[in-house]
């Protein structure tokens, strides 16, 4: 059994699954069993036992005691067959494809055209009406949708340590939202000069209402036949759902009363009406509830960070959920029966806000993390800009009937008693700052581990990062100005590029490591060979150390390597892995680490150096 022989609990939380199933492969099915199946490849991704069990939710404790007790077994690894590949492993892949390539045209690409020309002529009146919806539907259904269907469908089975169900009609799902995406959004668009095209648009929602009511269908079905009891954020979840299914409708039935309206006066009113509701539930209910779910999940499992307080979760799920009632009930009986009623949408607005705060400060994003990586950066950037939105919501009325009147009391906002250039501000700080840059970061981890690539060793997706927040910055802050002064226009205009270029790099890099042109530029291979005679430098392997100066042993243990005292893992995970990234894992000087392995070194046995060693050093 490879490099197991030793039999007393030679399993550790520090092994790597790839050096586990390396060694023993017949231990596969045991990790299968809690979601590895379809996840890295062959030998699984780069991660140690410890992250596997804290990630898939499952007691350190008992995954060990299976893994020592079925290598205790001993089943021979060449009866042992390679994980069979199936629909299910890889499902994300289409979906996130779908979503990069909605983004990259219908989407962000085509709100840039749009905020391009309002920036030229200096009026948010230079694109239509269908123009501006049709983007907003790609984005939403596109962007946002396909992104929450292909990670629902690779990672929920796997919370819950199941399959997925019905993997085939889940496949089936994104040709159905795909289609009536491109047939719903690429119709409105030219809805102006051409109203023949009304029933293609019709059509394209009746195939997204039927994708997206089988993708929930799925979903329950999955996580009914688990047998598991449902955790405090799988509420968040399935009240996402629900308002997925709602909004869909909802926003069917929009387009037909847009569609035919008898007149420009009927069709400002429906529009004046029933446009942001909808937006409160697309933006809120369904997106928000799901990152806010998922987000639980993830930022304890995932990067250590402290666990949510699930009484504290549910308490707030259900306000929330009736805040995104609140505010869309409350819209429509100002706009339908009198102002009077606005005291229900501003109060709701405001319990939305401080219940947000009360659950996402107890999760204390702001601590330091055990698991980071570069996708840690962009979901904490998502929580800023969720507080910003919520901020600037708050202050609305601040801004309307203080800040305008005062600064700018001849503008048209300040006439009307709206100010369309603000509440548009409010849409893109939590459309942008908060969705977008969540799914670019949890996108940025799940693709690379998906497919066996240790995410540390891949570019920090610096510049998708800056951009997308420079980007969002500048079109919130120069899109409320130009209520002040039109000059403000042309650098709103120029943020949708900003944004546009982020998601492309980004994409493009995603796209190329689910195509397998991402090759992993880990510390194993590109680690400096021990040269005989040469000083230790942080760059060597643990393993090549021990290999050429076995003596030493004694200074990594009492610089706190405990791990190396088993002999196991001298031979698997040391050889994978740098002196300088064990000690910034044990959090160990590096500095005096070597100072003292090079003492000792030089002390006794310098000549010893492994002839494998020095083959490879030769072969370099």
């Amino acid at each position: 059994m490879g490099n197991l022989d030793d039999k007393q609990q030679a399993i550790t939380q520090d092994m790597m699954i790839p050096e586990l199933l390396r060694a023993a492969p017949e231990l596969r099915p045991v990790l299968d069993r809690y979601g590895l199946h379809g996840c890295g490849g062959e030998f699984g991704p780069m991660e140690s036992l410890e992250f596997f069990a804290r990630a898939h939710d499952v007691p350190l404790h008992d995954l060990l005691a299976e893994l020592n007790d079925a290598l205790q077994k001993g089943t021979e690894s060449e009866g042992v067959q390679a994980p069979s590949d199936s629909i299910a492993d890889s499902i994300y892949q289409p979906f996130f494809k779908a979503g990069i390539a909605v983004v990259l045209t219908l989407g962000a690409a085509w709100g840039a055209y749009l905020l391009l020309r309002i920036g030229i002529l200096k009026s948010f009146t230079a694109v239509g009406l269908n123009e501006v919806n049709a983007h907003g539907h790609a984005q939403i259904f596109g962007w946002v949708g396909l992104f929450v269907m292909g990670f629902a469908y690779q990672a929920f089975p796997r919370f819950k340590h199941t399959s997925l169900a019905h993997p085939r009609l889940a496949l089936a799902t994104l040709w159905l939202m795909l289609s009536g995406i491109v047939l719903r959004s690429g119709s409105q668009a030219f809805l102006e000069t051409n109203a023949y095209l009304i029933p293609v648009g019709i059509f394209g929602s009746i195939l997204e209402i039927a994708a997206i009511g089988t993708f929930v269908w799925v979903i329950w079905r999955t996580l009914r036949g688990s047998g598991k009891s449902l955790a405090f954020y799988d509420y968040y979840i399935l009240s996402a759902l629900g308002w997925f299914v709602a909004q869909a409708a909802y926003e069917a039935a929009y387009f037909v009363a847009t569609s035919y309206a008898p007149s420009r006066d009927a069709l400002l009113t429906i529009v004046s009406t029933w446009q942001a509701p909808l937006r409160d539930l697309q933006i809120h209910g369904f997106a928000m509830l799901m990152i806010l779910g998922v987000s639980q999940r993830i930022f304890h499992n995932f990067y250590g960070l402290p666990a949510p307080n699930p009484r504290r979760s549910l308490v707030v799920l259900a306000l929330l959920n009736m805040t995104v009632i609140g505010e869309a009930v409350g819209f429509v009986l100002m706009r339908r029966i009198g102002h009077a009623w606005v005291g229900l949408w501003y109060g709701s607005v405001i319990v939305m806000a401080v219940s947000l705060a009360y659950l996402v400060l107890g999760w204390r994003l702001h601590t330091r993390s055990e698991e980071s990586d570069r996708s840690l950066k962009f979901l904490r950037m998502a929580y800023v800009w969720l507080f910003i939105s919520m901020a600037m919501m708050v202050c609305l009325p601040v801004y309307q009937f203080g800040l305008l009147k005062l600064w700018a009391p001849q503008s048209h906002a300040a006439e009307i008693g709206f100010s369309h250039a603000y509440y548009g501000a409010i849409r893109h700080a939590i459309t942008v700052g908060f969705i977008s840059l969540m799914i670019v970061g949890v996108a940025a981890k799940v693709v690379p581990t998906l497919k066996g690539i240790d995410v540390r060793s891949l570019t920090g997706l610096w510049m998708p990062f800056i951009l997308l927040n420079l980007g969002c910055a500048l079109r919130v802050s120069f899109q409320t100005l130009t209520d002040f002064h039109e000059m403000a226009f042309p650098a709103a205009g120029i943020s949708g590029l900003l944004e546009v270029t982020a998601l492309a790099i980004w994409g493009t890099h995603l796209w190329r490591i689910m195509n397998g042109r991402v090759s992993e530029r880990s510390e194993a291979s590109t680690r400096l060979p021990l040269l005989p005679g040469a000083a230790i430098v942080g760059e060597n392997r643990v393993g090549d150390v021990l290999e050429a100066y076995p003596h030493v042993l004694p200074v990594f243990l009492e610089h706190g390597f405990t791990p190396l005292a088993n002999p196991v893992l001298r031979k698997t995970l040391a050889k994978h892995v740098t002196i300088n990234s064990a000690a910034r894992k044990l959090d160990v000087n590096p500095e005096h680490l070597l100072k003292a392995l090079n003492s000792a070194r030089s002390g006794a046995g310098a000549a010893l150096v492994s002839d494998s060693v020095l083959s490879e050093v030769h072969s370099a």
